[in-house]
């Protein structure tokens, strides 16, 4: 067994890539003792959770086993959930009472959802950053439309299929494009009581235009795509309050959502924040050109990196690096040829990042995007989003399982099947409160649910689970 400890925390992108680089070494593979610790035991594609969540792509074919990949790549992996990470001695507490030495720490626990402090949106907003988070809006949608059928009035149809989506960058608008074509396309022909006059989706956005780190053009082209499509886009709309069924602005006015996705942005776990390091202003890691944590003096910690979501990478503009996977995969390249290096005898560089640019998925009529420079928009820049993640898919299996979603989708419908029973996709309140509109008799606290005895399943909590940047 090799005698240099290396600790990879967080199985996402960023650490994805640097345990395949070491893989990928045969020194680097003697040299160094590799360890991942998720607190899951697979790795997720985030940038295809609004396809999941709308049954375009099939949820498990964006999850590829972490095992899997240790086994074939020769190093070791553990499901656990770090606790605690003890820079001086050079250990990290996982759940249990576990601990695991290191000699060389690699950072990618990636983030998880920034509430900005808004009162009421932890309570009554829905994250959207985990498998089980596209899953869960998915399944709440369908009982929705479900329980608007049988809605006694008008007014009772439209509150029920009202959704709001904070956030207009590029995972909210992808939501609203996804959550608009499901509902018009697919859902809505097959409850002949509704109609579009029923349906409201709404993206509120705080800034002047969508998807601020696109061309000024291409934000343009989203915010018509989905005006066209029958979303309502909210610029300079900062929410101050969400209620149960209801997101107040900072103007004073109140949209009535009674679902409401939160995508405005994220933040290093508080595993990182009680890190004894220096921070960036926005809660990140400060990182020196090769993505070492700084101490709080400003010196680096020699076998600390940090990598992806956490870390507040300076680029040449004196911006820091987006919280995007690209990045994170990057970052994660680097850092891995850093490592290889060191096994190699070899001194690492510093980290210079590329920007390839972005591309945003409208549903399969349309997309935007802009690689190296070249913009382009429509049906052929949908094609080259999907060409692309499929490259980038984690296993030849999974490209073979995306590809033919891909195909299938384009020539057939969304899959409305509701797997997930409605006492998990919706709180008592909202099911006593839907039930009631429908003209059935609220359950009694403590009584048994309408399509079971099971007992309530809790909700989710997106936040402990798998991260998107890392």
């Amino acid at each position: 067994m090799a005698g240099h400890r290396l600790l990879i925390l967080g199985g996402g992108f960023g650490g994805l890539d640097v345990a395949r680089s070491i893989a990928r070494s045969r020194a680097a593979r003697g040299y160094w003792d590799t360890l991942l610790i998720d607190k899951e035991n697979f790795f997720q594609f985030n940038p295809l959770l609004p396809a999941v969540a709308v049954g375009s792509v099939e949820t498990r074919h964006i999850v590829y086993p972490l095992r899997e990949m240790a086994r074939h790549r020769r190093i070791r992996f553990i499901k656990n959930k770090a606790t605690a990470i003890d820079l001086e001695r050079r250990r990290v507490e996982l759940h249990n009472g576990l601990s695991e030495p290191y000699d060389t720490l690699v950072i990618a626990v990636g983030s998880v959802t920034n509430w900005y402090g808004v009162p009421g949106a932890q309570a009554h907003a829905r994250p959207f950053k985990t498998i089980v988070d596209a899953m869960t809006l998915r399944a709440r949608v369908v009982e929705l439309f479900e329980m608007a059928e049988q809605a006694r009035s008008d007014a009772q149809r439209r509150r029920l299929l009202s959704f709001v989506i904070v956030g207009g960058g590029v995972t909210g608008v992808e939501v609203a494009a996804e959550l608009i074509e499901m509902s018009r396309e697919t859902l809505l022909p097959r409850y002949p009581t509704l109609s579009d006059s029923h349906l409201s989706v709404t993206v509120l956005e705080g800034g002047d235009r969508l998807v601020p780190a696109a061309r000024p053009a291409h934000s343009a082209y989203v915010a018509g795509f989905l005006a066209k499509r029958g979303v309502r886009v909210h610029l300079g709309a900062l929410v101050t309050r969400v209620d149960p069924h209801a997101v107040t602005l900072r103007d004073g006015r109140t949209l009535e959502a009674f679902t409401c996705v939160w995508t405005a942005g994220v933040t290093p776990p508080d595993l990182v924040r009680r890190l004894p390091v220096r921070f960036h202003t926005d809660g990140r890691v400060a990182v020196d050109g090769e993505l070492r944590a700084l101490r709080p003096d400003g010196t680096p910690f020699d076998d600390v990196y940090v990598i992806g979501d956490c870390a507040a990478s300076p680029r040449a503009d004196g911006r820091m690096q987006s919280q995007l996977a690209q990045t994170a995969i990057g970052m994660g390249m680097h850092v891995g040829e850093s490592l290889v290096r060191r096994a190699q005898g070899r001194a690492a560089g510093s980290f210079v990042y590329h920007d390839p640019g972005y591309i945003i998925s409208l549903g399969k009529h349309s997309s935007v995007l802009d690689l190296f420079g070249i913009p382009l928009s429509g049906k052929l820049a949908w094609l080259i989003w999907a060409g692309a993640y499929l490259v980038k898919m984690v296993g030849f299996r999974k490209q073979i399982e995306v590809g033919i979603d891909h195909l299938t989708h384009l020539w057939f419908e969304h899959d409305t099947s509701q797997i997930l029973n409605r006492r998990v996709v919706l709180s008592d309140d909202e099911l006593n409160l839907a039930l009631a509109e429908s003209g059935a008799e609220p359950a009694a606290p403590g009584a048994p649910p309408p399509d079971g005895p099971a007992p309530a399943a809790p909700r989710p909590e997106g936040a402990e689970l798998q991260s998107s940047g890392s």
